[in-house]
C-alpha cells in the first residue's frame, strides 16, 4: 500500500501560522488566508512549502474542537513583526525537529484519513517504533493550485519518539 520511510528534521522548521478550530477539513480556509497575507505583504514570486499540523485525536475530540495549524515557510521577502502578525490573527511559530515516519498519498485529501489510519494503526505497531510527543504533520506536494484532484501528493508525518 505504503512505502514507510524514516526521516530526522535535524533543527526546527520556521513557519508562519494560521490556527483553525474545528474539523480538519475545513483547513483549507486558514491556508487561504495565509495564502493572502503573503502576497498582500511580500514581494515577488515565492517557493513556499505547505504543511498541516494536527494538534488532537479525532477520535477523542469532538470535532467543533479538533485543534490545527494552517502553516507556510515565510518568505524571505515578508517583512512583518510578530506583534503586527499577531494583530492579522497569524503567528510566526517552528515545526518540531525529530524523526518523522513518512508515507505520501496521492489523491483527493479525502483520503487523508484513510491514510492516517494505515500509518497509525497498523504500520506503527508491526514497526517497533513508538509514538513521538509532538504533533502530526502533512505537507502538501503538489496541491488544489497546481494539478487535478487525483494528481494531488500529500507527505504524511508521524512523530517518532
Amino acid at each position: 500500500m505504503y512505502q514507510p520511510e524514516i526521516i530526522h528534521l535535524a533543527q526546527p522548521l520556521p513557519v508562519l501560522m494560521k490556527p483553525h478550530l474545528g474539523p480538519y477539513s475545513g483547513i483549507a480556509t486558514a491556508f487561504a488566508d495565509l495564502r493572502a497575507l503573503v502576497q498582500q505583504h511580500a514581494d515577488g514570486a515565492h517557493t513556499l512549502r505547505a504543511f498541516g499540523q494536527y494538534l488532537d485525536d479525532p477520535a477523542t475530540v469532538a470535532p467543533q474542537a479538533l485543534r490545527a495549524a494552517a502553516c507556510l515557510t515565510p518568505p524571505p521577502a515578508l517583512r512583518l513583526s510578530a506583534s503586527e502578525v499577531a494583530a492579522m490573527g497569524f503567528s510566526y511559530g517552528e515545526l518540531a525537529a525529530g524523526r518523522y515516519a513518512c508515507i505520501v498519498h496521492q489523491g483527493p485529501y479525502t483520503g487523508l484519513a484513510e491514510a492516517w489510519n494505515w500509518l497509525i494503526q497498523e504500520w506503527l505497531p508491526a514497526s517497533g517504533e513508538q509514538f513521538g510527543q509532538r504533533p502530526l504533520l502533512d505537507e502538501a506536494l503538489s496541491g488544489p493550485h497546481a494539478v487535478a484532484p487525483e494528481a494531488w501528493r500529500t507527505r504524511l508525518l508521524l512523530p517518532l519518539a
